[in-house]
Order: structure tokens, then C-alpha cells, then sequence
């Protein structure tokens, strides 16, 4: 029989709302022991199923709303589920990612797929023990060659789990090839950034092509500048669409991944290895302008103490940003700051354009692909904001 775990009853009414945790605060009476308990109101009412934390400020993640036992039947479940529904949406895709954590009724648990390659993160210790489980249902649902556990983000540290990375099932090369907005990509899923590739961007980066042909109107291919590149896929796409692409990444490890995915895809785009707040500066006093700017750089706040300087590289790479532009440019600006808003990332960046004396239009408030799905009510798992702007003058 599972522990049982009694909290307020404002946390049984966020459970009944659809609310996906329940801060440590809540908690009345915690569990003896165990990673899946039972959660019941003052008044010993189940409320549902859910993972208990020890340690993390989110002492409960909400697995189902009644009594459920996670085993591997319901792993199977859902992960089928989950997987059904993204190739629903992306069919003949070969990289996606098939659970999303708690938009999947899966909380702690992030399945990528990089073709024939599965990829699997847990960020709570009720997942991370079964992960050798999830690894077998995830090869036998997707027919992967190999499994590999990225267990190396900072998310692990709120359960004090530890990083680790690790191939947990099949054999042969971690480096894998994988369609991304049109574009082919080679990545390695055990040592590339992230879980390899950005597969959260895959929907922006296609759209972003699609504005090439707007992006600069007259007899030549418009200009383009792809800031923290990553392996191209912004710049890769651009250039596929038309565009004279400057991609730029301060890892020479990325950048030698660029040039390989551009002479893979026959389009030439000229990378560097520079840090992009030196060379952004750098352009500017060089006088170069461009038709259209890509800034997509990494969470610059993965904590809420990191937002003061966060806002201020923000506003200095979109600054920089709007000074490259010709008039009538695109800016496709990023960010993947979890704790910086969207309402507080406007403001940063009519700031930038405020200082900058250049109105903008916006043309397109996006967000990650539909393969990482937020939760309505739960804005933390918004997270990704990519605006398409234009400057007019």
C-alpha cells in the first residue's frame, strides 16, 4: 500500500483545477517514504496520485486526479499516447518530442526523438528510478536503435539528483542524422547541446524561411545574421530559402557542426566562432546591415536572482539587433528564460527599441512547437518566446 501525503485544501482545490503541482507550503503531513503516493485533504478525501520530492520546493507533481499505481502499464500508456498525438501533428516527421513532462500527464519525464535515436531526460527521483523501465517501453513504442539518458541539466539540482549522461540501451554511434525544418542535421544525442539538437525551435525555424522573400525585396538575395546558431537551424533554413546567411556561436564545437549540416544540405552559409555580444558590436561599427536578424541565445535566466543581468544582455543583444537592421527589416528575437515573462520580455525589448529610436511592428508573438505544449493556468511551462518584429524606419 502507498504512503499517503495530506495537504490544505487550497492545494486539493488547484488539483481539481487541473493545477500540476503543490508547493512544499501546502503539505500537512508528509509521506514516511515512497516517490508515487497518495494525496488526500485534511478530511482524508483522495485527491489523486502524485510524485513526492523530499527536497524540491515542488514537494508534489499530480499524476492522475484518483488512485493510480505508476507502473509500467501506465508508463506504456501514456507515452503511446503522447506519441500518437505528436504524429498526428507531424506526420512522416523523424525528430519531435514525444512527452513533454506534464503537459503529457508524465511530470519529470522528457522523451526526444532524433530519428532512430530516443532520448530521455527525468527531473524528479520518481521518474529517474524507473528510467531504466521508460528506456525498454520508449525503444519498444518508437523502434529506436539506442537510447540515451541526457540527465545533465540544471532541472536535476532543485532533487538534488545527480548529472549524468549515459547510453541506456542499444548499441552503435550516438551521432544520428534528423530533418529539421526541411534542413538535414547531424547531431550527437549523448554529447551535443541540450538533448542534441532544438527541437522546441524546429515550427520558428521554418517559419522564419518563410519571410525570406519578403525579408529584402530587389534583385539581391536578402542578408541574414543567425546569432547563437547552435548547428544552423535558423541559418540553415534562411539559407535554403534564399538568404546570404552569417551564422555566428562562440562553441567551435557548434560551429564546426554548422559548416558540416550546410555542406550536407549544399547551401553555402558563412559561420564563425565569435562570442555574439562582441561581434554584434564588432558589425555595427564595421557598418554592416542586414535584412534580417536572428537573436536566439541560451536561458540567460535560469534562476529568478539571474534576472537583473539577464535584462540587460537582453537588451543589449536587441539592441545591438535593431542597429543591424536596414529599414523595412525583419527581427525574429528569443528567448528561453523560463522565469523572464513574455509581458516582462516586451517591455525589454521596447526598451532596446525605444533606445535604439526605431518603431516596430509586431508581426508574430510564437512560442515553442506544438510538440512541447505549455499548460493553460501554469505560465512557468511557457517558457520559449520567439517574436517575429518589423522595423519600419
Amino acid at each position: 500500500m502507498r504512503d499517503r501525503v495530506t495537504v490544505t485544501r487550497r492545494a486539493v482545490e488547484k488539483i481539481h483545477g487541473g493545477h500540476p503541482w503543490v508547493d512544499r507550503a501546502e503539505v500537512i503531513e508528509p509521506p514516511d517514504a515512497g516517490s508515487d503516493v497518495v494525496v488526500v485533504s485534511d478530511g482524508k478525501r483522495v485527491a489523486g496520485t502524485a510524485l513526492w520530492s523530499a527536497r524540491s520546493r515542488i514537494a508534489l507533481r499530480i499524476l492522475a486526479r484518483d488512485e493510480v499505481a505508476l507502473d509500467e502499464g501506465l508508463l506504456e500508456r501514456r507515452i503511446a499516447q503522447a506519441l500518437a498525438r505528436r504524429r498526428a501533428l507531424f506526420p512522416g516527421a523523424d525528430a519531435y518530442r514525444v512527452v513533454h513532462g506534464e503537459a503529457d500527464l508524465l511530470p519529470g519525464l522528457f522523451i526526444d526523438r532524433y530519428a532512430d535515436a530516443a532520448v530521455i531526460q527525468t527531473t524528479c527521483g520518481a521518474m529517474d528510478a524507473r528510467e531504466a523501465t521508460i528506456a525498454a517501453v520508449a525503444a519498444r513504442l518508437l523502434g529506436a536503435r539506442i537510447v540515451v539518458a541526457r540527465d545533465d541539466g540544471a532541472a536535476r539540482d532543485f532533487e538534488e539528483l545527480p548529472r549524468r549522461k549515459a547510453v541506456l540501451l542499444g548499441t552503435g554511434a550516438t551521432e544520428v542524422e534528423y530533418h529539421d525544418a526541411g534542413s538535414v542535421l547531424r547531431t550527437d544525442v549523448l554529447a551535443d547541446g541540450k538533448t542534441g539538437g532544438f527541437l522546441d525551435q524546429q515550427e520558428n525555424h521554418a517559419r522564419a524561411a518563410s519571410y525570406v522573400a519578403v525579408a529584402g525585396p530587389g534583385d539581391e538575395p536578402p542578408s541574414a545574421l543567425d546569432a547563437f546558431t547552435h548547428h544552423g537551424g535558423f541559418g540553415l533554413a534562411l539559407a535554403r530559402a534564399g538568404a546570404r546567411v552569417l551564422a555566428l556561436d562562440e562553441s567551435a564545437t557548434a560551429i564546426a557542426r554548422t559548416r558540416d549540416n550546410a555542406a550536407r544540405n549544399g547551401v553555402a552559409l558563412e559561420a564563425r566562432c565569435e562570442n555574439a555580444f562582441d561581434a554584434l558590436r564588432a558589425l555595427e561599427a564595421d557598418g554592416r546591415r542586414f535584412d534580417l536578424v536572428v537573436i536566439d541565445p541560451p536561458a540567460l535566466a535560469k534562476r529568478k536572482s539571474a534576472l537583473p543581468a539577464a535584462e540587460r544582455a537582453y537588451k543589449e543583444l536587441n539592441l545591438r539587433a535593431l542597429r543591424l537592421l536596414l529599414p523595412g527589416g525583419l527581427l525574429v528575437t528569443c528567448s528561453c528564460s523560463g522565469k523572464l515573462t513574455a509581458d516582462h520580455f516586451g517591455r525589454v525589448v521596447e526598451a532596446a527599441a525605444r533606445d535604439v529610436g526605431r518603431p516596430l511592428q509586431v508581426l508574430e508573438r510564437r512560442g515553442a512547437g506544438r510538440d512541447h505544449p505549455p499548460l493553460l493556468g501554469v505560465p512557468e511551462t511557457d517558457y520559449l518566446k520567439t517574436w517575429f518584429l518589423r522595423v519600419l524606419t
